[in-house]
């Protein structure tokens, strides 16, 4: 058994450069998109999860302030992100580690919000990126990988999609 603590520091990069002035991100939800089915057999309705298919996945980050290197999140197309952060966790038999998480994400920007400029408080920016390709490892273990673009479904080593891709060919 391990409980989850505090998140102890992070990390974030856009293209392999490390952006000033983060104060959080938001991991993207993963809701999976559904069809309604109805008729004969059922009684009423079920509304059906489809296999592999994700709806749109978004990755927050709010950013303290504007400077140079945070305004390269602004520029159109693909975006290769890392949040890279340490958290405690508590083992079975007490102790307190230290455990490594890194979120790789390939994405576009879709809104860049710097804030407001008023005196005396920070500027509470945001950017958003639709997310295209998540990835998440623990430990240096791979534990989820869900890849749009490629047919990727993974989670703990298991490709949910591997027969979907099998059938297309």
């Amino acid at each position: 058994m391990i409980v989850s603590g505090n998140v102890i520091a992070h990390k974030f990069l856009a293209d392999n450069i490390d952006i000033d002035d983060n104060v959080s991100c938001q991991l993207p939800s993963i809701e999976t998109q559904s069809g309604e089915i109805k008729g004969a057999g059922i009684l009423g309705a079920i509304d059906m999860p489809v296999t592999g298919q994700v709806n749109s996945m978004v990755f927050s980050i709010s950013q303290r302030g504007i400077n140079k290197k945070a305004s390269n999140l602004a520029k159109p197309g693909i975006q290769n992100l890392e949040l890279r952060f340490a958290r405690d966790i508590i083992t079975s038999d007490g102790q307190t580690v230290p455990q490594g998480t890194k979120i790789f994400i390939t994405g576009r920007n879709k809104k860049y919000d710097p804030g407001k400029v008023e005196g005396s408080t920070t500027m509470d920016g945001s950017i958003d990126f639709e997310v295209l390709r998540y990835r998440q490892v623990i430990n240096g273990e791979e534990t989820l990988l869900i890849d749009k673009l490629n047919y990727i479904y993974k989670i703990n080593g298991i490709d949910y999609m591997a027969q979907i891709r099998a059938v297309l060919g």
